[in-house]
């Protein structure tokens, strides 16, 4: 039997089990229902008349009412007669209620009505019990159908389980076998499978396939070509442009995106000394040099393209045979670190006008509230404050950093005084510093000293560390600062008593958008910032992993 047809029978048996085992389900469950709404209707309503009535003889005091309900409940009833001999009683009912309403219902009228009602009572009653028990027998019939059924599909469903992945897997895995073994070059290798379905067609036209390649492996024909071919997808498989040198510089190979950036033809280049063919192209001796900073402009397809220059050394056995020159296109990653950096000075430029206009606006309400003295709008609009100071932050920060991508930062590097660096840097973070009641200890071993540096990049690092140990610092701390000099570098330390920098998060502690220590963190940015503003002033910014309290940073400045 073929394999579609196995499956087409094993399938359909199982949907025909489970198509009969949903409608021996669905025809018990629907016949349980239609019995439980007759019992429903036809009995259990006739016993709720029948308490109406008592309830009328009984518990209603007026006597016109009580007929009223005595006659409409008749009426119910009459209209639900279900039951054999029921309308007898009903019959019986109508005259014990004629005359319980002519007798002006006296004690023999009454227990006569009781009796009629008790009767029809009982009468419903019997048959819910009857119809219950014919419900239950029909319940247990269909239950067994049903389990049976179940247990039919269950032994087919197992039995599929069983047979249907080894008729399939074997072969499978007979093949896959057969497949990596002429893969690896086994190609003596043959797969037998006795079957006359798909899978036997298929062993059979792999078998052929591995004969014909038996032949073709042992021609000396399919050597030479095997070799060639290898060495040819080597080189075409670089999708870099790719150039091959020797020890001596000569030009082994170069694929085809190196020719086409070179504007050069293999015969013109292949095979002759680097240098000589450097003398003739500008690009090509640029590649050679590696002294390119940065990505190489080429103008490419009508566009300019930036690609990175790399040189890889090729050894064998610890001996170096030559150099493969790779120029590796970046222009996509280059274009979007261009407009990420434009994005930054952009937005960041466009925001510094409505943040100049909030803070003329908080600085007039604020001025209005010291007239008025509300405390409680000063403590919003103090709020308000810290969110309008975080964001002038930020943006700042933003501008910042965009200057440093795009390396357009601008200094004016010259002699100046450490301590009126440190005076003004301290003078703009004043406010923050009295609102947790921060002191400042100043160490200085030196006096007068004066280093290289932009005043204002020289500040904003100040500050920017300044403001990190002013926030981790606990209310009524105090940070100490240090100075010290060995006549070519000017130290100078910031140590706060807060809880410190974590040792997992120190490596990353001056990479951008780095998460800070604490739940109160900033942007990220602040400490790449000025480890950039401090190497391009000649300095640098480290972080003192041997202070024990607290976070310590030493800024090295060069003396003039």
């Amino acid at each position: 039997m073929k394999t579609k047809a196995r499956l087409y029978v094993s399938l359909g048996a199982l949907a025909l089990l489970v198509f009969v085992l949903a409608t021996v389900s669905i025809t018990a469950i629907w016949n349980l229902r239609g019995e439980g709404r007759d019992l429903l209707k036809a009995n259990y309503m006739s016993i709720e008349f029948m308490h109406g009535m008592l309830s009328a003889v009984d518990e209603i005091d007026d006597r016109d009412t009580a007929v009223v309900q005595l006659r409409e409940m008749l009426v119910r009833q009459q209209g639900n007669v279900t039951e054999i001999g029921e309308d007898s009683a009903t019959s019986h009912l109508e005259h014990a209620v004629a005359d319980w309403v002519h007798a002006g219902g006296d004690s023999a009228t009454t227990d006569q009505l009781r009796q009629r009602i008790h009767a029809i009572t009982e009468l419903n009653r019997n048959a819910i019990l009857r119809r219950t028990a014919a419900a239950e027998e029909k319940g247990e019939t269909a239950l067994v159908w049903i389990s049976l059924t179940g247990a039919l599909c269950a032994l087919i469903a197992l039995s599929l389980l069983f047979s249907i992945p080894e008729h399939f897997m074997e072969p499978i895995r007979k093949l896959t076998e057969g497949i990596d073994r002429v893969a690896e070059g086994n190609y003596q290798e043959r797969v037998e499978l006795h079957r006359t379905d798909e899978f036997g067609h298929m062993a059979d036209r792999f078998n052929t396939m591995a004969a014909e390649l038996e032949k073709w492996k042992n021609s000396k024909l399919a050597r030479i070509m095997e070799e060639k071919t290898r060495a040819e997808a080597v080189i075409n498989s670089l999708q870099d442009a790719s150039i091959g040198l020797d020890e001596q510089g000569v030009v082994l190979f170069a694929n085809q995106q190196a020719l086409d950036l070179l504007n050069m033809t293999e015969t013109e280049i292949v095979g002759r000394p680097s240098q000589q063919v450097a003398a003739q192209n500008d690009l090509l001796r640029v590649m050679l040099s590696g002294a390119q900073r940065g990505p190489l402009k080429i103008v490419k397809d009508g566009r300019e393209q930036f690609f990175a220059s790399e040189h890889v050394p090729i050894f064998k056995s610890g001996e170096r045979l030559g150099t493969i020159v790779v120029l590796r296109n970046v222009t996509p990653f280059e274009e979007k670190d261009r407009a990420k950096s434009y994005f930054l000075a952009t937005i960041s430029h466009e925001l510094k006008t409505p943040l100049a206009s909030t803070d003329i606006g908080l600085t007039l309400i604020e001025r209005q509230l010291n007239k008025q003295n509300d405390t409680a709008l000063a403590a919003i609009v103090s709020d308000l404050r810290k969110d309008h100071q975080r964001l002038v932050r930020i943006v700042s920060e933003l501008l910042e950093i965009s200057q440093v991508e795009s390396g357009n930062i601008r200094m004016d590097i010259q002699a100046c005084s450490l301590d009126e660096l440190i005076d003004e840097a301290l003078a703009a973070v004043k406010v923050s510093a009295q609102q947790k009641d921060i002191l400042f200890s100043r160490r200085t071993g030196h006096d007068g000293l004066h280093v290289r540096a932009d005043a204002d990049k020289a500040v904003w690092v100040l500050v920017n560390v300044l403001g990190n140990a002013i926030r981790h610092s606990p209310v009524r701390g105090i940070i100490t600062l240090e100075t010290a000099s060995d006549g070519n570098w000017v130290e100078f330390s910031i140590m706060d008593q807060g809880p410190g920098v974590p040792v997992a998060a120190r490596e990353r502690l001056f990479q951008r958008f780095a998460p800070g220590p604490g739940a109160e963190q900033g942007t990220g940015l602040g400490l790449s910032i000025s480890r950039e503003f401090m190497s391009a002033m000649g300095g640098r910014i480290s972080y003192d992993a041997e202070h024990a309290q607290g976070a310590a940073f030493l800024l090295t400045f060069a003396a003039p």
